[in-house]
């Protein structure tokens, strides 16, 4: 496919090949939120250094990972995936991340990485995936943008968009949150991507009517590819004649786009280079890893078990 696009296609440029990466390629370590108990970020830079290695040389170019949603209810499905619920750890782990996919990003053994989900996902009403969120500008921007923030310090090279909208206003379509505070007020650079079929999603949330009229939503709020809908490559041509969407606006989106593939050096070297992957090495890391997640409550005190008749105070927004 890179061949094709390389060296038959009318302009030559090289393909991204992206990948859900969350925690391993072919390795698997710990899931995100049992890394994160281990209050080190040297183990997130360790899985995300292995797994950028890994998905590298079998052709993978961009990770969408780290996933950054701050998550306080249990019930929603992908609490997983997170660092949990403290801001300052998700920071830290943020930069981890970013720092051990994309390490020096011209290299063959590293990758782009994607900050997710941008953003207020992890806040879904009712712990219910695709759902709406209320969350105040207050919490937003000391809480909810603060591990997206460190990302964009760190260098990320693209932003993925959330499903979610935040207090009525879908993310997909905000040009507040994807162009005024992304690139307004946190200096991002790279290019956003939006979630699967996210941008088809507005019709649901209110903003279209119909699958044509997402498009022009999207790309005029500073979301500059579409994955999966296909409405930008069905419908972005016949938004520009018709005046709804600028030249500059689809010319600004694809150079973010080329711009990210320039500093992956695709242009240069635009096919994988396979290698073997030392699995043993591999495992042994992630084993070390597994063992440094794990909590062990320590009974010295002969706390445990607590008598029947014991009464138990549980104090906090989580009781």
């Amino acid at each position: 496919m890179q061949k094709c696009a390389v060296e038959n296609s009318r302009l030559g440029i090289p393909l991204l090949f992206c990948n859900d990466i969350i925690h391993g390629c072919r390795t698997a370590f710990p899931i995100n939120l049992a890394l994160s108990a281990s209050w080190n970020p040297q183990v997130a830079f360790d899985c995300a250094s292995v797994s950028a290695y890994e998905s590298s040389h079998s052709g993978v170019n961009l990770v969408f990972s780290p996933m950054l949603d701050l998550v306080r209810d249990p019930r929603w499905g992908r609490v997983m995936e997170s660092n949990g619920e403290d801001p300052y750890l998700s920071c830290e782990f943020a930069k981890a991340y970013v720092e051990g996919y994309q390490g020096d990003l011209t290299s063959y053994d590293t990758v782009a990485a994607c900050a997710k989900h941008y953003v207020g996902y992890g806040a879904s009403e009712g712990g219910r995936d695709y759902f709406r969120t209320e969350i105040s500008d207050y919490t937003v921007q000391n809480v909810v943008l603060a591990p997206f923030r460190e990302a964009v310090k760190a260098g990320v090279g693209t932003v993925m968009s959330s499903f979610n909208d935040i207090s009525g206003e879908p993310v997909t379509s905000s040009k507040k949150y994807l162009t005024d505070i992304l690139r307004g007020q946190l200096g991002f650079e790279g290019f956003v991507i939006s979630d699967w079929y996210s941008v088809q999603q507005l019709i649901r949330q209110g903003i279209a009517e119909e699958y044509e009229d997402c498009a022009h939503h999207a790309i005029n709020a500073g979301l500059d590819m579409d994955m999966a809908d296909e409405h930008y490559s069905r419908f972005l041509e016949k938004f520009v004649n018709e005046g709804k969407v600028s030249m500059e606006t689809v010319d600004t989106a694809v150079l973010r786009v080329l711009q990210v593939k320039l500093a992956m050096g695709l242009f240069e070297k635009p096919y994988a280079l396979p290698k073997k992957v030392d699995r043993k090495a591999h495992v042994e890391r992630a084993e070390k890893l597994a063992a440094e997640s794990m909590i062990l409550l320590k009974n010295d005190k002969n706390v445990l078990p607590f008598p029947k008749k014991t009464s138990v105070a549980l104090i906090g927004p989580y009781t």
